[in-house]
């Protein structure tokens, strides 16, 4: 740290969870903002809705605008969901689930201690600091209130946090671009649907569907090891290879299960139902790799083109089937490879999905340049934001 700085404990320089002391008159409007409104790639809420204060006067949290919201609970922590209380009115109310944080304006800078708990490294600490059973583990305000955090004069704080802002907002415009060019595929595949009658069939009548390998000690015996893909390298329309890992198969699981170029990963399990039949199309980028059992592979006949299908199962038709056939176990939100094989498929005649193919191509070229400028800006970020509050900014 910076000679000249203090470390301080967080509960010091800003109160956590104290009830605004003016509050208004029943009649009177104020912002309403539930967990879904916290938007944590934004670090920021929503507006709210408005509501008459009797209304929300017990049974939610209270805080004033400005203030820190913390979401406390799992898995909304572990996502982010921490940023400020952009609202309209003086006052709201929200979630049970917030912690919130209201910076000492003569210590601490609203900004400043915003980038600081965004930092991945105390979301980790307070993660290890969560307290309750499973499924409904929170940060406990104890937590906060020691945090230490470092404390350099006013101005200095204040400067960290536009410079850490302007990092920021270069982040979010690369993630806009990036959710635009989905909604440019999901307009494009809806157009393509509506613009030719479509026959709907079932995947399994379209496509080879498979389990994968479940994942054992006891393959540590066989003499092969290959990469292999898991849930974390599968996202929605792309892959995350910066870490594979390495798996013992036999000949003929090898031959079974070894993916080919424009078949389809599928997500099997997550504690996240919308993540559930998430699916990414291989493009070939380890010579040989295989999958594990919690990914479903799908391998398309001549008649359905992969692109195409894998535009329409993450697409919102196809989420909802995968939504409506999801079980869940002990938190953990499941589909079948029966229930891959049983979702339906709007097909267009063959022109059509080779138009839209041609298209995509174009867009995917587009969307792998921006995932890459991305990832440089969040390494990026994160590097400024270590030498920001170490005091080498």
């Amino acid at each position: 740290m910076k000679a000249g700085w203090n470390e301080v404990a967080l509960g010091d320089v800003a109160s956590i969870n104290q009830r605004p002391i003016n509050l208004p008159p029943d009649d009177e409007s104020v912002s309403f903002v539930p967990m879904a409104d916290l938007i944590a790639s934004e670090a920021r809420t929503t507006a709210g809705e408005r509501r008459r204060f009797c209304e929300v006067s017990k049974g939610y949290t209270h805080f004033q605008r400005d203030d820190i919201l913390l979401a406390k609970i799992t898995p909304c922590f572990e996502n982010g969901k921490i940023g400020r209380a952009t609202i309209e009115t003086a006052l709201g109310a929200g979630s049970t689930e917030f912690h919130v944080i209201r910076p000492d304006p003569k210590r601490l800078d609203t900004g400043y201690a915003l980038h600081f708990l965004r930092q991945s490294k105390i979301r980790q600490q307070g993660i290890l600091r969560m307290t309750g059973s499973a499924g409904q583990r929170r940060v406990p305000e104890a937590f906060l209130q020691a945090l230490g955090v470092p404390l350099p004069p006013l101005a200095e704080q204040r400067r960290i946090a536009q410079i850490l802002d302007k990092a920021h907002t270069m982040i979010r415009a690369r993630s806009d671009l990036l959710e635009k060019l989905r909604e440019l595929k999901e307009s494009l595949l809806a157009d393509v649907i509506s613009g030719s009658p479509a026959q709907d069939s079932r995947l399994g009548e379209l496509a080879h569907v498979q389990g994968g390998l479940q994942v054992t000690k006891a393959r540590d015996r066989h003499a092969q090891k290959v990469p292999y893909l898991r849930v974390a390298n599968a996202l929605r329309g792309r892959f995350d290879l910066s870490e594979i890992k390495m798996l013992g198969v036999t000949p003929a699981e090898l031959k079974r299960c070894a993916l080919r170029s424009e078949d389809l990963v599928i997500v099997e399990g997550h504690g996240n139902l919308t993540e559930v039949g998430r699916a990414a199309r291989w493009r070939g980028s380890i010579s040989l790799c295989v999958h594990q059992n919690h990914l479903i592979r799908v391998r398309c006949h001549p008649e359905l083109v992969p692109s195409f299908a894998e535009a329409y199962i993450n697409s919102s038709g196809g989420r909802a089937q995968f939504r409506r056939a999801s079980k869940t176990t002990s938190g953990l939100n499941t589909i079948s490879v029966n229930d891959v094989r049983r979702i339906s498929v709007p097909v267009p005649d063959m022109a059509r999905q080779r138009a839209f193919d041609t298209v995509i191509v174009s867009i995917e070229d587009q969307e792998d340049a921006a995932q890459r400028h991305l990832r440089c800006l969040e390494a990026l970020f994160a590097s400024l934001q270590c030498r920001a509050f170490n005091g080498e900014l």
